[in-house]
């Protein structure tokens, strides 16, 4: 015991830091149910419901305070847990001081439409109308506040085509080296693309705007017989949300080229506080055009409604319903009723 009080004497007298660790998180379990939900493998739809876990998500963060106005924060999650198993979830390391914050990170990240205006509206439309975000890893450079205004650079790794994605999450380092693009010799197996972007953002009072402009390198053919024609080319997405107090309002597009082809993508939310309750509301819509598979050619669109109420600050209970086109030109639609209980911590 005595050693051990003289050990954090002399750190203390020293001025050692310790990194302070928080952990938080979020457990969400209820009830779902999915009326013609669209199997892509066996082109036919089917009804499913149940009870179950919608989110089930622990973070840990360490803070250190590096002196000399610099301090390092590292984000590690674990997601996905049930008695199935455990997944890995989204981790960072960044570096941040007077000049900025850089960030090494792995994961899927925030959706631009959904998550890029700020949370506002129900359900989300991700993996239903727009694409579910794919893991990357990236470093990124962020600047400090001007006035509100902050600008980014980031390179990332595309990791959404790496076959050890199923398996493991990532490939680990190197991963991302020119010689994996293989599709110079007509292969039709996916390989990484690697892209750089742009990003300029304001937020100042109700207001938050976000830009960004992002290009893909090893893009491929469009040859019919080659996978390269649904790589992506260049990317221009623009969102923002504004707060009237009564209701928030938020807004997203999307363009992207691809070597083959061209998708538009729009977004539009409410979210309107009501006391402890806070009902949503959001509207999406995809375009495709010049795609490479006929299919994927044209507009479907999908909405989603949800109602949330506040138990305490931790806990609430949720209502979400959310109606989309499965394939463009579906003769049904596919439809998702979740009611959910949801405690943070």
């Amino acid at each position: 015991m005595k050693k051990t009080l003289i050990a954090l004497a002399v750190l203390a007298a020293s001025g050692a830091s310790f990194a302070q660790v928080t952990i938080t998180g979020n457990y969400t379990a209820g009830y779902e149910s999915i009326a013609n939900a669209y199997d892509s493998t066996a082109k036919t739809y089917g009804d499913k419901s149940g009870l179950g876990i919608d989110t089930s998500l622990v973070t840990f963060t360490a803070k250190e305070d590096l002196g000399g106005g610099l301090s390092a924060t590292a984000v590690m999650s674990i997601d996905g847990m049930s008695r199935g198993g455990i997944s890995g979830g989204d981790s960072s390391l960044a570096l941040a001081g007077g000049f900025g914050t850089v960030t090494l990170a792995t994961g899927r990240g925030s959706d631009y439409l959904s998550g890029g205006v700020s949370g506002v509206g129900g359900v989300g439309l991700d993996n239903k109308v727009f694409s579910e975000t794919n893991a990357s890893d990236s470093i990124a450079y962020k600047s400090p506040s001007f006035g509100g205004l902050t600008f980014g650079l980031s390179h990332a790794e595309d990791a959404g085509n790496r076959t050890g994605e199923t398996q493991s999450g990532y490939l680990g380092l190197g991963s991302g080296a020119a010689g994996s693009n293989n599709l110079a010799s007509g292969s039709t197996t996916s390989f990484i693309q690697r892209s750089t972007g742009l990003t300029v953002s304001y937020a100042a009072g109700p207001l938050a705007v976000t830009g960004n402009y992002t290009s893909w390198d090893q893009q491929g053919s469009a040859v019919a017989t080659n996978t390269g024609a649904n790589n992506s080319k260049n990317r221009v997405s623009v969102a923002g949300a504004y707060d009237f107090g009564v209701a928030k309002l938020g807004a997203g597009y999307r363009s992207t080229q691809f070597t083959a082809g061209t998708r538009q993508d729009s977004f539009l939310a409410v979210g309107v506080p009501l006391g402890a309750l806070t009902l949503g509301a959001d509207f999406g819509q995809r375009t495709q055009a010049d795609r490479l598979t006929a299919a994927d050619n044209g507009t479907r669109t999908g909405y989603g409604l949800k109602a949330e109420y506040a138990l305490s600050k931790r806990t609430s209970l949720i209502a979400s319903y959310a109606s989309w086109e499965a394939i463009v030109g579906a003769a049904q639609r596919t439809t998702d009723t979740n009611l959910l209980v949801s405690h943070s911590f």
